[in-house]
């Protein structure tokens, strides 16, 4: 799965090109620099949201392929936790939360999946009746990666680390956040991207951010939408891009 997957996405970013600058530069050229194609796609479990902001997922893949050279599929996919060959289709899977996958066969796959070098996404959702407290948040996923992944180490990524600056320069090197009702959360503010570690390679990353939630379009400024896709599209290259 992993060199399958990650040869793929190279064939795409060694064409020299990663950003689109313009559509009005490229034309319709622009396609012909994509390699083989790869897909988005949720980590389905249990929860009763797995699939919450997944209606909007088209339009990040509509940004993936407007700005950069990646020749994304235009639709998600799901991947059940049960199905540890669906998930290897995979090199990146995005979850909600992987608190909800307690049982035996669901983590061994997690831990397999991620140990072949396939890359775990956990953002948030900003929702309060959904999270609460975001400290909680993280403690819950730092003790359930413990038990499921023990080699792994879930440490904040320091504002220096290239995922806030290839491609895109991400204000503050610090991940946009999007808040509840639009009300600014000075605790939730201060937490950035933590990553999941075994040994060199970064498997994974847990954001508090709620990255989803803008991209779908809640309650935020201007341009958030947009940001929270920069920063997806970062984390994504990064994770395919490392030891290339």
């Amino acid at each position: 799965m992993k060199e399958i997957s990650r040869a793929h996405f190279l064939k795409t970013l060694l064409v020299g090109i990663v950003l689109m600058p313009s559509a009005a530069v490229f034309g319709g050229a622009k396609d012909k620099l994509r390699g083989d194609a790869v897909g988005w796609a949720r980590l389905k479990t249990n929860s009763p949201v797995w699939e919450r902001h997944s209606r909007s997922d088209p339009q990040l893949m509509t940004f993936f392929r407007e700005q950069t050279t990646l020749n994304i599929d235009r639709k998600w996919y799901a991947a059940d936790v049960e199905n540890l060959a669906e998930m290897c289709k995979y090199p990146v899977l995005f979850s909600q939360s992987i608190q909800m996958v307690q049982d035996e066969n669901g983590r061994a796959n997690l831990a397999e999946y991620m140990r072949r070098g396939g890359f775990l996404l956990v953002d948030a959702c900003c929702n309060h009746n959904y999270n609460p407290d975001f400290d909680v948040f993280l403690q819950n996923h730092i003790a359930a990666l413990a038990v499921i992944l023990p080699e792994a180490r879930v440490q904040e990524l320091p504002a220096s680390h290239d995922i806030y600056r290839r491609p895109f320069q991400i204000p503050n090197n610090h991940p946009p956040h999007t808040f509840d009702s639009n009300i600014y959360n000075p605790r939730k503010a201060r937490l950035g991207l933590y990553g999941v570690t075994i040994g060199s390679r970064l498997a994974g990353i847990v954001s508090l951010s709620g990255l989803q939630c803008g991209w779908d379009h809640m309650i935020a400024p201007p341009g958030h939408d947009t940001g929270c896709m920069r920063m997806l599209v970062n984390i994504y290259i990064y994770a395919m891009m490392q030891g290339a």
